[in-house]
C-alpha cells in the first residue's frame, strides 16, 4: 500500500511540473529545478512545441553559468528548427563536482517536465563548457555537440559517434586548437563541420549558431579546415610570442602588451591584428583562471602575480582592479590594496554592495582612504 501510494504521489507530481504554466516561443529564466530551487535554467520551448510529442532538445553550458546567454542566442534557429534549448545556470568553469550536480538537476528537471526525444540531445558549449559537452558526449548518449572557443585539446579521439560542430573566433587564442583538431578529424575521415567567425574568445555570432541546427538536420554537409601556410605562420608567431611574455620581466611585459595592445586596435584584420589579439585574450584568461585557482587556495600571493599579470593585459578593465585589490588584501598588503581599489573605481568600479560582503576588505574598513573610495562612490 505504501509503495503503491508514494508512486501515486510521483505520477502527481510529475504531471503537475509538466503542466507548469511554461511559455512557447519565448525564454523563461530562471526555471527552478523540482526538489533543489538552488538549480536553474534558462529555457526555450518552441511555438510548435506539444506536451504529447518528444522533441529534440539542445543543452547548453556557458563557462560562467550564464545560462540565458546560450539559450538567447540559440533560440531564433531552435524556434524554426522545433529544438527545446535548456542553459543551465549552475554549470561554470571549476569544481567537476559542481558541474556533474548541475547537469544532473538539468537532465532531472526538464525530462521530468518536458517530453523530450531522447535520440536527439544535444549539448552546446563555448571554451570549459566546450570541453565538458565534449567529455559528456564521448559518455553519454548524446547526438551531437556544438564545441565552441574549445575542443579535444592535443588528445583528439579516435572515434566520435556524434555530430559535431566546431566553431571559433578568429581573434580567440583557442583558434589554433579548433583549426587543428578539425585537420586531424578529417584525417582520420570523421565528419564534421568547422565554421570560424569574425570575433574573439565568446559564443558565435546568431548566422552562425543557425548553421549548427542546418548542420545536426542534414541540410548542411560536413566541412573540415583547410590546411593554411598563412595559418601556421600566425600559430607559430602566437607561440614565439607567449615564451617571449612568460620569460620577460614586468617592464619587459608591460611594454610587449602595450605594443599588442596598439596591433589589437588597428581597424582593420591583418595577422598582426590577429595574433596581438589571441595573445592578449590568451595571457588574460590564462591569468585569471590560475588567480581564481590561488584565491580558492588562499594562496593570495600566487593570486596578486597573476591578477597583476591580467590587469597589464587590461588597464581598464574595473572588475579585475578590484580582483587584484581583494587578493592584495588577503596578502596583507594595505597599502597596493588600496591603490589597486582606487584604481577600479577611477576605471568604473562601483559595486559598493560586493564590496560590504567581502570579508578580505574588512581590515581596510578603518583607513581613511577607503573611507574617501565610499564617498567618492556616492
Amino acid at each position: 500500500m505504501h509503495l503503491r501510494h508514494t508512486l501515486l504521489l510521483s505520477v502527481l507530481m510529475l504531471s503537475s511540473l509538466a503542466a507548469a504554466d511554461l511559455p512557447l516561443g519565448r525564454v523563461a529564466d530562471p526555471v527552478a529545478a523540482s526538489g533543489n530551487s538552488a538549480q536553474s535554467y534558462a529555457l526555450y520551448l518552441p511555438s510548435s512545441y506539444r506536451p504529447g510529442h518528444p522533441s529534440p532538445i539542445l543543452y547548453c553550458l556557458d563557462p560562467s553559468g550564464r545560462g540565458r546567454a546560450p539559450v538567447d542566442l540559440f533560440a531564433p534557429a531552435a524556434e524554426k528548427a522545433g529544438f527545446i534549448v535548456a542553459g543551465s545556470n549552475n554549470s561554470r568553469n571549476g569544481s567537476a563536482e559542481i558541474q556533474r550536480e548541475a547537469i544532473g538537476w538539468l537532465l532531472r528537471d526538464t525530462h521530468a517536465r518536458l517530453a523530450i526525444d531522447d535520440k536527439r540531445i544535444y549539448v552546446a558549449g563555448m571554451s570549459g563548457g566546450a570541453r565538458l559537452a565534449l567529455v559528456w558526449a564521448q559518455n553519454g548518449a548524446i547526438a551531437g555537440v556544438i564545441a565552441c572557443a574549445a575542443g579535444f585539446g592535443k588528445e583528439v579521439p579516435k572515434q566520435a559517434p556524434f555530430h559535431l560542430y566546431l566553431t571559433a573566433g578568429v581573434d580567440d587564442f583557442n583558434y589554433d586548437e579548433m583549426f587543428d583538431n578539425s585537420l586531424e578529424l578529417a584525417r582520420r575521415g570523421l565528419a564534421h563541420r568547422f565554421v570560424e567567425f569574425d570575433g574573439g574568445h565568446d559564443w558565435p555570432p546568431e548566422p552562425v549558431a543557425a548553421q549548427a541546427f542546418d548542420f545536426f538536420l542534414g541540410k548542411l554537409p560536413p566541412q573540415a579546415a583547410e590546411a593554411s601556410k598563412r595559418q601556421r605562420k600566425l600559430a607559430v608567431q602566437l607561440d614565439s610570442i607567449m615564451k617571449q611574455v612568460q620569460y620577460a620581466s614586468d617592464s619587459e611585459q608591460r611594454a610587449i602588451f602595450s605594443a599588442m595592445r596598439k596591433d589589437a586596435a588597428k581597424p582593420e584584420d591583418s595577422d598582426d591584428r590577429r595574433v596581438a589579439r589571441r595573445a592578449l585574450m590568451g595571457v588574460y584568461v590564462g591569468s585569471a583562471e590560475q588567480a581564481q585557482a590561488a584565491m580558492a587556495r588562499k594562496d593570495y600571493d600566487n593570486a596578486v602575480r597573476f591578477l597583476d599579470a591580467a590587469v597589464m593585459v587590461r588597464p581598464d578593465d574595473a572588475n579585475t582592479w578590484y580582483q587584484l585589490a581583494v587578493a592584495r588584501a588577503g596578502a596583507r598588503d594595505k597599502r597596493r590594496a588600496l591603490e589597486a581599489l582606487e584604481q577600479a573605481v577611477t576605471v568604473g568600479f562601483h559595486d559598493r554592495a560586493r564590496m560590504d560582503v567581502e570579508p578580505l576588505l574588512d581590515r581596510l574598513h578603518n583607513e581613511a582612504r577607503y573611507q574617501a573610495l565610499l564617498e567618492k562612490m556616492k
